[in-house]
Order: structure tokens, then C-alpha cells, then sequence
């Protein structure tokens, strides 16, 4: 009997063990490899505004601010920060981190990354910083920034989209644009080797401070490999090619691994980004407002939701995105889906239609091009949706779809296009941060167009503390861009990422990189 009791107790002992195996499964080791439609355009994050590029530098450079469930900004390379109560003072403590060639991580790097990108005016960096008076940097990890003017969203914005820059290794740069940045960081993962158009690997900083608790990254590599197309993507997922997808797929690809429960997964979340169509005001007949409200009179937002998006999206008739509910309460919208009254606006200005059916005035035809990244998820259908209504009204639209690196030469860096088609990873903050993209000054403002009256509303949301008047001021500012339109924003995707089961951990919050943000990507093991 005494025998058996001591057999029966190993037995026991064995399934309390078997129990807690999961914990123990949670070990360094394994082999990620992400899959991602279109090439970075470029490893140094600071010279473009290419998801891509943010994507898989985040990594090695992740972000000061990131963002939690809810989608609120939470701190996590900052270690602490103080905002006077008249939101003009900001102070912040980083925490001890080294970069990856050993030069410790200061807040001097932090006041060299502002001080740069002002003077060399790089993208949305100069204007983030462009309400710095001074700064004092405290001690080796601590800054305090002194503004010019009350500013809500300065850390929340500085802080969420701003990779810190290595002083020790761009101090000496003149040229930016043209530096051969080679990827040092200070993030959970290291740049180990890249073949451009092909991969970039990443390899694991041993016991990294702030991944499970102090133990680092669960993976050995992650390794991101590039796809044509979300179809080439989803295939080699299911091939056993790639382990997740680090680029949203659309719902025909998110089908394919839904039928195989047993082997992968989908989690989904809603964008706080959206798409668009913007025009550029350089373009002499879209700078006349009657010609851009009758276009947007030719969006139809349920073609695109239902049989563009295959119901993978909601629809946006507002000009800030629904998902901040207490911004669309004013229920201020985009002129509605109505082909005949687009004819009868343009007929009304005396745009008349020639014998092909295209309408023109003093000898002008009111035909545009299209231009659109190929990597955008369903964009193809998107555009001929667009194309389609618009010629109804006898506005012609020539397609012309490009690759990301295009793409961002022709629209962000030359504006040379008529009218563009892009989907917005992120724009948070929306009570009091659009002006980073809609002011008339600002580096992503596109489009070109000047409206002082909308300046100087998105300037007094910037400063004012109150939430409930920044929402007054926000509806002010949404009836003038209704008049204005120099976009017309259209959709809000639910964005979506496949994973192999042979891997646990994937969590996934709203923001920029789905599975792939550096805060939950360090979770994730093999099994």
C-alpha cells in the first residue's frame, strides 16, 4: 500500500508539473519570420513617412510613447515625464538603455534628434518640435523641454511618433537624405543583415531591460521578408514560409487561414488610421472648390466598404474618423453619394461635356490621374470604384498605381500628382494633433492648400486644456474642411493579421505595427 501511495504522489507531482509547462514554454529560442507587402523605402525612419520603414526599424528604435488597449498613449522608453499644469513645461526621464554599438542611450540623443530634424526639416520631425523655446538636459537620462505656447499633445505626439536619433553617429552627417544609415538602435533586436527588396533579420539583444522582466525577447531572430501582394503573403503563411503577417490582410486572404483553425490564427482591430483621396492644389482645375465637391459627390464610401473592402472596413463620412466618437457627435459630414448632382454642380460652373463624354471649360478637360501604392490592401478595387463614379459625372481618371518607393518620391517628397489615393496608418490625438497633417505649413500637407481660417482653429485645439472646448473648437474646424475639402476621406479599415499557431503570445493593440510593435513582439515564443 505504502508502494502505491508513493506512486500515486509521483503521479501527481507529474501533472502539477505538466500544468505549469505553458510558463516554461515561454523560453529564449526559435525562428520568427514576418511577412510584409512592399519594401522599406528606408532603414533611417526620420527622412520619410513610409509605414514600412517604422515597421521594421521599430524593432531596433522603438518608441518613447506607444499605445495601450484602449489605443491611449502610455509611456515605455520613457522611464517617467512631468507636464507643467499649463502644458508648457516637460520634463523627461528615459530609461538606462545602450545603443546596440555600446554608446549608452542620453537624453542628449533626445535634444539632438529635435535639434536636427528642425534644421533639416525633416518631415513631420520639425514640426513636432517646432514649439521648443529651449531645453535643458537635466542629467544623463533626463530632458526638460521649455514651449513656446501651451501644447496638450507635445509628448504624446513627439513622444509616439519620433524615433530617437544616435547623436554619436549623425552629429557629423550634413546630408541626411542621402546618409547610408545603418541601422543601430537600441531596442530589443538588433539589425544582424538586410538585402534590399528581399529581408532584413533581426537578432535578439540578450537580457534587454524592459522585455519580460529584464530577460529580453523571446525569439532568437525575426526576420521580415517582402511580398508583392497580400495573395503572395497569405500563401506562404499557410506554406509554413512565414510566421505572421506584419502588413493587414484583406478579408479574401484572412478566409483562406480562417479555414484552417487548427493551424493559424486572425486577430483584428480597428485602424485609427483611414483612407482618402486628396487633391493637390497645384493642379489649376482641382484648385477650383466646385470641381473638388463635385468629386466628392462621386464617392460612393458603401461600394468601397461592401465590395472593395469586402465588409473588412466602416464607413467615414466625417472629417476626423468615427472611431473618436465624442469628435463625430457634430455629425459634420462629406457631401453625400449623388452622381447627378456632381453633373449639375459642374454644369452650373460651365463645365460642359465634349464629345467623349469628358466635360471641359476654356478648353481644359477635367481628367486627373490616380496615382496609388500597389501595396494598399484592396486599393485596386478602391480606385476603379472611384474611377468608375467619377466618369459617371464626366471627370476623367487615369489609374496609375506605383510602388511604395515611388509612391513617396512623386507624392511626399515632389507633390508632383493630381489627385492621391492612401490609407493613414495612424492619426491619433484627433482632438488636438491634426494639424500635423492638415495645416497649411505642415511637411504632410500634400496637398498643397492654404486656409487660415482652419490654422488657426487646429492651432487653438493644439493649446487649449479643456477637453470639452477642444471638441467645440474641432466642429468648428470640421464644417470649414467640409467647405475646403482638400481630401475626401472615405473608409476606416478593420485591420487584420494571420499567424501560425506554432507560435503563442501574438497581442495585438491599436497603432502602427499590428503583432510587430516592439512591446508585444518580445512576448511572442516558439512553442
Amino acid at each position: 500500500m505504502k508502494k502505491n501511495r508513493i506512486a500515486t504522489m509521483a503521479i501527481l507531482a507529474a501533472l502539477l508539473v505538466a500544468a505549469f509547462q505553458p510558463a516554461l514554454a515561454q523560453a529564449v529560442g526559435g525562428d520568427a519570420v514576418i511577412g510584409i507587402t512592399g519594401d522599406p523605402y528606408n532603414l533611417a525612419t526620420w527622412i520619410s513617412n513610409d509605414l514600412n520603414s517604422s515597421l521594421v526599424m521599430n524593432l531596433a528604435l522603438p518608441a518613447m510613447m506607444v499605445t495601450d488597449d484602449a489605443g491611449n498613449k502610455v509611456p515605455y522608453i520613457i522611464k517617467d515625464y512631468k507636464i507643467s499644469s499649463d502644458a508648457k513645461t516637460y520634463t523627461i526621464t528615459l530609461h538606462t538603455l545602450d545603443w546596440h554599438d555600446g554608446v549608452p542611450l542620453t537624453a542628449a540623443d533626445l535634444a539632438f534628434t529635435g535639434d536636427y530634424m528642425v534644421k533639416y526639416k525633416l518631415g513631420y520631425g520639425g514640426d513636432m518640435f517646432s514649439n521648443v523655446d529651449h531645453y535643458e538636459v537635466k542629467d544623463a537620462h533626463t530632458i526638460v523641454y521649455y514651449l513656446k505656447k501651451p501644447q496638450v499633445n507635445f509628448l504624446s505626439q513627439m513622444g509616439f511618433w519620433i524615433d530617437i536619433m544616435p547623436k554619436h553617429i549623425y552629429e557629423t552627417v550634413t546630408d541626411p537624405n542621402n546618409f547610408a544609415y545603418n541601422g543601430v538602435g537600441f531596442g530589443p533586436y538588433k539589425l544582424k543583415s538586410y538585402k534590399k527588396g528581399e529581408y532584413y533579420q533581426f537578432e535578439r539583444v540578450p537580457n534587454w531591460p524592459l522585455a519580460n522582466g529584464g530577460k529580453g525577447a523571446y525569439l532568437n531572430t525575426i526576420t521580415f521578408r517582402v511580398y508583392p501582394d497580400p495573395n503572395a503573403l497569405v500563401l506562404a503563411i499557410k506554406s509554413g514560409e512565414v510566421t505572421a503577417s506584419g502588413s493587414a490582410l484583406p478579408v479574401a486572404a484572412q478566409k483562406q487561414l480562417i479555414a484552417e483553425p487548427s493551424k493559424f490564427g486572425v486577430s483584428k482591430v480597428t485602424s485609427l488610421g483611414f483612407g482618402y483621396f486628396a487633391f493637390s492644389y497645384k493642379n489649376e482645375l482641382l484648385k477650383d472648390p466646385i470641381v473638388r465637391q463635385a468629386i466628392a459627390h462621386t464617392v460612393d464610401r458603401d461600394a468601397i466598404v461592401v465590395v472593395a473592402k469586402q465588409g473588412g472596413a466602416i464607413k467615414m463620412e466625417t472629417p476626423v474618423s468615427p472611431v473618436f466618437k465624442d469628435l463625430v457627435k457634430s455629425q459634420i459630414k462629406f457631401p453625400a453619394f449623388d452622381i447627378a448632382a456632381a453633373s449639375k454642380l459642374l454644369d452650373n460652373a460651365g463645365y460642359k461635356l465634349n464629345k467623349a463624354g469628358v466635360r471641359e471649360k476654356n478648353g481644359k478637360a477635367l481628367e486627373f490621374e490616380l496615382i496609388y501604392r500597389t501595396t494598399t490592401a484592396n486599393i485596386d478595387s478602391i480606385a476603379n470604384i472611384f474611377k468608375a463614379n467619377a466618369e459617371k459625372a464626366g471627370v476623367k481618371i487615369n489609374l496609375k498605381p506605383v510602388d511604395p518607393a515611388t509612391y513617396t518620391d512623386r507624392v511626399v517628397k515632389q507633390r508632383n500628382f493630381d489627385i492621391n489615393c492612401i490609407e493613414w496608418g495612424v492619426i491619433d490625438d484627433a482632438d488636438s494633433s491634426l494639424g500635423t497633417i492638415y495645416r497649411s505649413d505642415a511637411s504632410l500637407n500634400f496637398m498643397d492648400y492654404k486656409n487660415p481660417a482652419m490654422d488657426a482653429l487646429l492651432d487653438q485645439s493644439q493649446y487649449e486644456p479643456d477637453y470639452k472646448k477642444r471638441i467645440a473648437i474641432m466642429d468648428k474646424f470640421q464644417a470649414e474642411f467640409v467647405k475646403e475639402l482638400p481630401t475626401i476621406n472615405a473608409w476606416v479599415t478593420v485591420n487584420a493579421y494571420g499567424y501560425s499557431k506554432n507560435f503563442d503570445g501574438w497581442e495585438l493593440t491599436p497603432g502602427l505595427y499590428g503583432f510587430l510593435d516592439a512591446k508585444d513582439i518580445v512576448k511572442v515564443y516558439k512553442k
